[in-house]
C-alpha cells in the first residue's frame, strides 16, 4: 500500500514534539435503505491509530464511522529529540493498515 500518512513533528528546546498528521482515508459511513433497513454503502473507517516513540506509545485512539474523511490528528508530548524517529500507524474495519516512521524535527 502506498504511505497513507503525512506528518510534520517539531521539537521545541523543552523536548516536547508537535505533532501534526493526515492520513489519507475515505472513512465512508454506513448507509441503510430506510424501507428495507438494508446496507447500501459498507462502512469502511479507520478502527486504531497508534504513534510510538522509543518503543514506547505516545498517542493511541479507538475510531469509529464519526470521523471525517482524510483525518487529521495533532498532539504533543514529552521526551522528543531532533534526529528521533516517530512511527504512526493505523488500521481499518476491512484489515487494511498502513505505518510509517518519520524523522524528529
Amino acid at each position: 500500500m502506498a504511505e497513507s500518512i503525512k506528518a510534520r513533528i517539531k521539537v521545541g528546546t523543552n523536548g516536547t514534539a508537535d505533532v501534526r498528521a493526515v492520513i489519507t482515508h475515505p472513512m465512508i459511513v454506513e448507509v441503510r435503505d430506510p424501507k428495507t433497513n438494508a446496507v447500501t454503502t459498507a462502512a469502511h473507517f479507520i478502527e486504531e491509530v497508534v504513534c510510538t516513540h522509543k518503543g514506547e506509545t505516545v498517542f493511541s485512539a479507538d475510531w469509529g464511522m464519526a470521523v471525517s474523511a482524510n483525518p487529521y490528528l495533532e498532539f504533543s508530548f514529552s521526551g522528543a529529540a531532533s534526529g528521533e524517529s516517530l512511527t504512526i500507524s493505523w488500521r481499518d474495519n476491512k484489515g487494511n493498515k498502513d505505518a510509517v516512521e518519520f524523522k524528529v524535527g
